[in-house]
């Protein structure tokens, strides 16, 4: 399984479990998206800056 990078939603979701698939690509907008880290939006934000 690849390695999800911080600067996408996919980093800080707990939603479902698409990464274990073959064809994964990590999003920046989900339905399904729950956070399963505190102050998720600042540090995408942060990482998203660093780019």
């Amino acid at each position: 399984m690849k390695q999800i990078e911080k600067n996408t939603l996919c980093y800080y979701c707990l939603g479902c479990n698409a990464e274990e698939q073959e064809n994964f690509r990590p999003v920046m907008r989900c339905k399904g998206f729950i956070p399963g880290i505190q102050k998720w939006q600042d540090k995408l934000r942060e990482e998203l800056k660093k780019k």
